[in-house]
């Protein structure tokens, strides 16, 4: 048996993790805590832990998962907090690699409206559940079919509080504020429009910094700065690897080409496990050029959204740097998923 919880990477939804996992074991016996966002994942991990029962903590769920929950007429949780504090709290954990902590985050906000609106979820809000931990785990408990009296449940919320595992810090808040200039720079661009949309409904244009993106022939090393062409044709930039909510979208992507490059073609692409679309460029002179590109996501897409530079031909010379990438999308259908989410809290 698994049981599913969905949420940003902050202590809230660790908390529900735990709490869920807690519970199993109290009801059902031995109960695995596994990480995994795919079908495959999920397969792997209880081939691999030999588990009959697990809680599947999953930050940055795929498309033909949602699907099958909704087949299967399955129950799960969906645990929603303020995308800011999330990444705060990732930072906290894992410091020094902001970047790294955006695509993680911003490829969880894209997933979380789709499985809080779909049928079987239960939707937990850190402003209005982490206050209550013991009237929260009864809700995970009830929602997920596993019978559990209320002194079960309050000694397990003691428990986890006593390892130091509550829905809420218990020290200063992390804030996302704190951070470097450049980094808050970055965070705005791709968090703050999920912000939005959480809010209000509205999703604004999504903008991708540099920071996200990759060197194509050093694919650890972030492409910050202007990008060395000679040699070879090959892949000379990619990134950022996160995942958006499906639908049409449109794509406007900024470079900066030298002189000598800008004699060269370019092959620009979007990737999402496959190239879903791609353009032949060429700049013709030295200094910014944009490339508009459409492109359609698939409901049952498991990949991120990935854009690939590449040339053509052999160089001995030339420079292109990568400014940002801006995504917008109509958004009609990420508002009607809002606005189930919103009937959901107000419950």
């Amino acid at each position: 048996m698994l049981y599913l919880v969905i949420g940003l990477p902050g202590r809230f939804t660790e908390w529900c993790d735990a709490a869920t996992a807690a519970i199993a074991r109290r009801t059902l016996g031995p109960t695995e805590l596994v990480r995994a966002d795919t079908l495959e994942e999920i397969s792997l991990a209880m081939i691999r832990t030999g588990a009959e029962r697990a809680v599947v903590a999953s930050r940055q769920p795929g498309g033909r998962l949602r699907s099958a929950l909704i087949e299967a007429k399955r129950t799960y949780l969906v645990a929603i907090e303020d995308p800011h504090i999330a990444l705060a709290e990732a930072v906290q954990r894992q410091p020094g690699d902001v970047g790294s902590v955006v695509q993680l985050v911003a490829s969880s906000c894209a997933g979380i409206t789709r499985y809080a609106s779909s049928p079987g979820a239960l939707a937990l809000f850190r402003d209005r559940d982490a206050g209550d931990p013991v009237g929260t785990a009864r809700m995970i408990a009830h929602h997920l079919g596993l019978p559990i009296g209320d002194a079960d449940i309050a000694e397990i919320v003691g428990d986890l509080a006593g390892c130091g595992s509550t829905p809420e810090p218990s020290g200063d808040p992390a804030r996302w504020d704190s951070l470097e200039a450049e980094a808050q720079r970055v965070v705005r661009g791709a968090l703050d429009p999920f912000v939005t949309h959480l809010a209000t409904g509205v999703l604004p244009p999504i903008v991708w910094e540099r920071e996200l993106f990759f060197l194509g022939d050093r694919p650890n090393e972030r492409a910050t700065d202007i990008i060395d062409m000679t040699g070879r044709a090959r892949c000379r930039l990619h990134g950022p690897h996160i995942m958006l909510p499906p639908g049409a979208w449109s794509l406007s992507l900024k470079l900066f080409f030298s002189h000598a490059a800008a004699e060269h073609d370019f092959l620009a692409e979007v990737v999402a496990g496959q190239p879903i679309a791609s353009s032949i460029i060429r700049p013709r002179a030295e200094g910014v050029f944009e490339l508009n590109l459409a492109f359609v996501l698939e409901s049952a897409t498991d990949h991120p959204i990935a854009i690939r530079l590449s040339t053509q031909r052999a160089a001995f010379d030339g420079t292109v740097a990568v400014m940002r990438a801006a995504l917008a999308t109509d958004g009609a259908a990420l508002v009607e998923a809002r606005a189930a989410v919103a009937a959901t809290g107000a419950a």
